[in-house]
């Protein structure tokens, strides 16, 4: 379903051209379906590369933790990366989806992160976390 209140929070703490645009989010129990934009004036798009500009995998990697943690109430204690593979790079003025997939258990907060569109698949991995909730 979609929810407004916590896309307008998401835009607004991620707000610099550090993050990609906000379009769209859908949610379900401890799954997020986040639609992005990659705006050409990003700045993890400067210097990589100056004949074709790409997002990074260690950036994209980056985006899935710091988002998770914030729409999981995640603590900042990572564990581990599982499983991360490259299919194809993001290029600027690319519209995207970010999914987020929770798998709970006492002792950890596994993340399951893919980008796509449509059926191309970009990147995806597995971000383990401690179960410990943020204090914020």
């Amino acid at each position: 379903m979609p929810d407004e209140k916590l896309l307008a929070q998401l835009r607004h703490q991620f707000a610099s051209t550090h993050w990609p645009r906000f379009d769209d989010l859908n949610h379900s129990d401890n799954f997020f379906a986040l639609d992005i934009f990659i705006g050409g004036d990003m700045h993890w798009l400067q210097g990589h590369f100056p004949q074709q500009p790409v997002v990074a995998g260690v950036v994209q990697t980056h985006w899935a933790g710091e988002i998770a943690k914030q729409l999981f109430n995640l603590s900042d204690e990572f564990i581990r990366i599982d499983n991360l593979k490259f299919q194809q790079v993001i290029l600027p003025e690319q519209r995207l989806q970010l999914t987020l997939d929770a798998k709970i258990t006492d002792s950890s907060c596994a993340i399951k992160y893919c980008y796509r569109k449509d059926e191309i698949l970009f990147s995806e991995g597995k971000l383990v976390f401690s179960n410990q909730v943020s204090s914020q």
